[in-house]
C-alpha cells in the first residue's frame, strides 16, 4: 500500500500506538497464544527423545536365606563355605544368609521405529503450526487494538453530532415559541420543532452508552488507560489497494494469511499422525548394552558379573484391534481438519475481498459524504433564510437540520470504515505490521 502521510501536530492524549504497546503485555488473548505456542514446541523435543540414546541405572541391596538338606558328612564342609549358616536342631536343615548387593547398567538405541520417525514429523508441523497461530494473534491484536480506537473515536463523533442536533434543535425550538408568541408563527411549528427536539434525547443516551462500550471494550484489551483518546484528522490521505487486483490480493493471501497457513500445517501434522498410530502396530530395531555386577556369599553364588550386548527385534502381532481403531480414529480427525483448512481459505478469501471492496468503495463513500455535508449545511443555510423571510416553513428548516446531522453522522463514520478496511486488507494477506499502526498514529491530533 501506498505510505499515508502524517498529521502536523502530533498527539498529546493517549494514541493509537501507545495503547497498543499496552496491550502487548496486558491482553490475555496474545498471551495465551504465546503460551499455547511455548507447549506446542515441546512436542518436537518429547518426540525426538525415543529416537536418542537412553540410559538407565539400577541398584538394589537385600538379605537372602536359603535353607536345605543336609547329612552330617556335608555339614561341615557347607558351615566352612558359608558364614552365616545354622543347623536346625529338629531336623538337618541347614539356613544360610548373606547380605546381597547388586548395580546394574543399561544403554539402548532405537536403531528403527517407524512410529517414532512419524511422531518426530508430526512435532516439526504441530511446532510450525503453533508459531502460525501466534503470528495470527499477533496480527489479530493490532487489528483489534485499531478498532476499538476506531469505535471510541466514532462513539464521540456520534455523541457530540446528536449533542450538536439537540442543541440546533432547541434553538429552533425556543425561536418558533418567540415568533408564536409574537403572532408571526402557527402553533403547529412550535409542536413540530417540539418533536424534532424531542427525539433526539434517546439519540444522546444511546450515543452515550455506546462510547461507555467502545471504552470498555479498549480496557479489556489494553487494561486501564487515559479516558483522553487523540483524534483523527478531518483531512486523512486516500489510497488505493496496490497491487489494484482483488484476485492478486486472494492469492497472497491464501499462500501468507497465518491463520490459513496454521489450518494447513494442522491438517498436515494430522495426515502424519495416521502414520504415527500405523507405526504402533509396525517391528522395532534397536541396540542394547548392559552391565551388571552382584556381591554375595559364597553359598549363594558368589561375587558375579555380567556384561551383555545385542540387538532386539520386536513386533506387536496383535494388540486387541487397538492400532485398528487407532488409525480409523486419526483418519477421521485428518479429515475434520481437511475440513477446517478448506473453510479458513473460504473465510479468508470472503475477508479479503471484503476488505478490498472496503478500501476501494471507501475512498468514494468519503468523497460522496464530504459533498452531502456540505450540500446538507447549504440547505440549513437556505431554509433558515427563507424562514427569516417568510418564504419557508419551519418544517422544511427542521428537515434540514436533521438531514444535514445524518449526513455528518455518516462522513465521520466512512473515515473509520476505511481505515478498517485498510487494516483488515493487510491483515489478511499477512502483511499487517507494526508500522502501519504508526502509519495511522500519524493521522491523529490533539485532543
Amino acid at each position: 500500500m501506498v505510505a499515508l502521510v502524517g498529521g502536523a501536530e502530533s498527539a498529546c492524549a493517549s494514541d493509537l500506538l501507545s495503547l497498543y504497546r499496552l496491550a502487548l503485555s496486558r491482553d490475555a488473548v496474545l498471551q495465551a497464544a504465546t503460551y499455547q505456542r511455548d507447549a506446542a514446541i515441546e512436542a518436537r523435543p518429547q518426540a525426538l527423545a525415543p529416537l536418542l540414546p537412553q540410559f538407565s541405572a539400577n541398584a538394589s541391596a537385600g538379605r537372602e536365606r536359603e535353607g536345605s538338606q543336609e547329612t552330617a558328612a556335608t555339614t561341615a564342609a557347607t558351615t566352612t563355605q558359608a558364614a552365616n549358616c545354622t543347623l536346625s536342631s529338629d531336623q538337618p536343615t541347614q539356613y544360610c544368609y548373606t547380605d546381597t548387593h547388586a548395580y546394574g547398567l543399561t544403554l539402548t538405541q532405537t536403531l528403527w521405529s517407524f512410529e517414532s520417525f512419524s511422531r518426530l514429523k508430526e512435532a516439526n508441523l504441530l511446532a510450525a503450526g503453533a508459531q502460525a497461530n501466534l503470528l495470527a494473534a499477533q496480527q489479530s491484536l493490532l487489528l483489534r487494538v485499531a478498532t476499538a480506537y476506531f469505535g471510541i473515536l466514532s462513539a464521540k463523533d456520534q455523541l457530540a453530532t446528536n449533542r450538536g442536533a439537540r442543541q440546533a434543535f432547541g434553538t429552533l425550538l425556543n425561536q418558533a415559541r418567540i415568533r408564536e408568541r409574537i403572532g408571526t408563527s402557527p402553533r403547529s411549528d412550535v409542536a413540530q420543532a417540539q418533536a424534532f427536539y424531542d427525539a433526539t434525547e434517546q439519540s444522546v443516551i444511546d450515543a452515550q452508552n455506546t462510547l461507555d462500550d467502545a471504552e470498555l471494550l479498549m480496557t479489556e484489551i489494553v487494561g486501564p488507560h487515559s479516558a483522553d483518546i487523540a483524534a483523527l484528522i478531518d483531512e486523512i490521505p486516500l489510497t488505493s489497494p496496490d497491487p489494484a487486483s482483488i484476485d492478486a490480493w486472494v492469492a497472497e493471501a491464501q499462500q501468507d494469511n497465518p491463520t490459513v497457513r496454521a489450518a494447513g500445517l494442522q491438517a498436515q501434522a494430522q495426515d502424519r499422525d495416521i502414520a504415527v498410530q500405523r507405526g504402533k502396530g509396525l517391528p522395532t530395531l534397536s541396540l542394547n548394552v548392559s552391565t551388571a555386577h552382584t556381591w554375595q556369599n559364597q553359598a549363594f553364588g558368589g561375587n558375579q558379573s555380567l556384561d551383555a550386548a545385542g540387538v532386539s527385534f520386536n513386533w506387536p502381532l496383535f494388540q486387541g484391534g487397538a492400532v485398528s481403531s487407532a488409525v480409523r480414529q486419526s483418519r477421521a480427525l485428518y479429515r475434520q481438519a481437511q475440513a477446517l483448512y478448506d473453510t479458513a481459505q473460504r473465510d479468508t478469501e470472503r475477508l479479503t475481498r471484503a476488505a478490498y471492496r472496503g478500501v476501494v468503495t471507501g475512498i468514494s463513500r468519503i468523497g460522496a459524504a464530504k459533498h452531502a455535508v456540505e450540500s446538507a449545511r447549504e440547505s440549513v443555510e437556505a431554509s433558515q433564510r427563507n424562514v427569516e423571510f417568510g418564504t419557508g416553513s419551519v418544517f422544511d428548516l427542521l428537515n434540514a437540520q436533521n438531514n444535514y446531522y445524518a449526513v455528518q453522522r455518516t462522513y465521520s463514520q466512512t473515515r473509520y470504515d476505511y481505515l478498517t478496511a485498510l487494516l483488515t486488507l493487510k491483515q489478511q494477506a499477512g502483511r499487517l505490521l507494526e508500522r502501519d499502526l504508526e502509519v495511522i498514529d500519524g493521522l491523529l491530533v490533539k485532543s
